[in-house]
């Protein structure tokens, strides 16, 4: 198998040039991915025949997918950010993830839709609302944190029979690494993955939060502690199988996010571990480290307080350990 260092956006690049060349039903519709390669650069060099420069109106973009995908296409959206996909928050409810369910299974809608989240692009467009989508039964959530994961993602929500909301970090876009070249490289959607192996703490984390908790895992191991990094990869449907057996292992628990704390997906990890057999192996109560419950602040300074980083993840383990 081929291997070449690529950034996150190329990444995804060239897995829509891969499934475009392999399936002429996908198309793709945004603002502006005709000519400037959409809000972060990715459908720069694509089949311009088979992609539709929309106006700034996420309702009806997404509702002309749904009916498209419904027809037989299998359309990509790229929305600018994640606070102008909440205008269109409804279709994406009530056109894109209902249809399969209404029909008795009849209507499929093969449809991905990106979103870029997280800060760097001040509060207007810098929010991270992830579990907001994977609230919603029918919608499909993903959000690598590497560019492998973006490529190897990407294609499986594509071929996907149904709506996949695939999130973004625009932190990074730019971030490079080793990533397969070949047309098959597909990773399952479902399936969570384990960045490293540890026993003293599991930590669960994904999108641009991972980084910052594999910055700490490297200096939590020079004081003696392993902990094992979980990468659920895709947050609706979530693989918690592999986050059971890894609590049970370890007895502790640390999520860490980006999105506000209130009501985020640490909420909903934290009760289902609550809930099952593993509640008897936790040596301490679960630990959430993640956004502070504000608006994205203005000021790049400020956004970087806003979210966690690697000293945070490093003093969380500390504290859930019960370590000076």
């Amino acid at each position: 198998m081929e291997i070449k260092e690529l950034s996150f956006k190329e990444a995804m690049r060239q897995a829509l040039q891969e499934e475009m060349k392999a399936d002429q039903s996908i198309v793709v519709m945004g603002q502006d991915v005709r000519e400037n390669g959409g809000s972060c650069g990715i459908t720069l060099g694509l089949d311009e025949d088979r992609m539709l420069d929309t106006p700034s109106s996420e309702q009806a973009v997404i509702g002309a997918a749904a009916g498209a995908a419904m027809t037989g296409l299998r359309p990509i959206v790229e929305l600018a950010s994640m606070d102008q996909a909440l205008t269109a928050f409804g279709e994406l409810v009530h056109t894109a993830a209902r249809p399969f369910y209404w029909s008795k299974g009849k209507v499929n809608v093969p449809m991905t839709v990106i979103v870029p989240v997280g800060g760097g692009d001040q509060p207007q467009n810098g929010q991270t609302l992830e579990s907001l989508f994977a609230h919603i039964p029918g919608l499909k959530v993903v959000e690598p944190s590497n560019a492998a994961q973006g490529k190897g993602l990407l294609k499986a929500a594509i071929r996907d029979d149904n709506p996949v909301v695939f999130l973004i970090n625009r932190d990074l876009l730019g971030y490079k690494t080793q990533v397969p070249i070949e047309d098959e490289y597909v990773l399952p959607l479902g399936k969570s993955y384990t960045e490293r192996k540890g026993g003293s703490v599991t930590v669960v984390s994904w999108g641009a939060a991972l980084v910052s908790v594999l910055e700490a895992s490297v200096i939590l191991d020079h004081d003696g502690y392993n902990i094992e990094v979980i990468n659920p990869m895709t947050l609706a449907p979530m693989d918690m199988d592999t986050i059971y057996k890894s609590v049970k292992k370890t007895g502790h628990l640390l999520i860490v996010h980006d999105e506000n704390k209130t009501g985020g997906l640490g909420a909903e990890i934290s009760a289902s571990v609550a809930e099952s057999e593993c509640f008897d192996y936790l040596e301490a109560p679960i630990f959430r480290l993640c956004g502070l419950d504000v608006p994205m602040p203005y000021n790049k300074g400020l956004e970087d307080v806003v979210t966690p980083k690697a000293e945070d993840v490093v003093q969380s383990v500390y504290d859930l350990l019960g370590v000076d």
